[in-house]
């Protein structure tokens, strides 16, 4: 029995997902928003959001070498991690405080130019 089916395509060909130049943009201007004010921007504070993410990690380790009292060591901990918070919420608001300065800089810039 001969069979004069036409030669299948490769493995490449069936498997090649079709360009769609739209969907692709929309991605890009997906991804470009969640990086200008997703989780990229507020999560990332340079060096000084590392030491205070690391003091809040080692905080309760070190607490606990230092404090033997089970008591002193909770409380101790609790006001830590308020502190640590604190810290990383006042970093937060200096990083936006320059985002609007800037913003507000480069809008002023566009208005005088016209």
């Amino acid at each position: 029995m001969a069979h004069n089916a036409a030669p299948r395509p490769s493995w490449v060909e069936r498997t090649e997902m079709p360009e769609a130049p739209a969907a692709h943009q929309e991605y890009e201007d997906i991804e470009r928003h969640a990086r200008s004010h997703g989780y990229h921007d507020h999560a990332s504070f340079g060096i000084s959001g590392h030491f205070v993410h690391m003091g809040a990690m080692l905080f309760p380790v070190l607490a606990a070498e230092l404090i033997t009292d089970a008591e002193k060591y909770k409380k101790t901990v609790r006001i830590g991690s308020v502190l640590t918070t604190v810290l990383y919420e006042g970093l937060y608001t200096f990083r936006e405080a320059q985002r609007r300065h800037k913003m507000e800089a480069e809008r002023d810039a566009c208005c005088h130019e016209k």
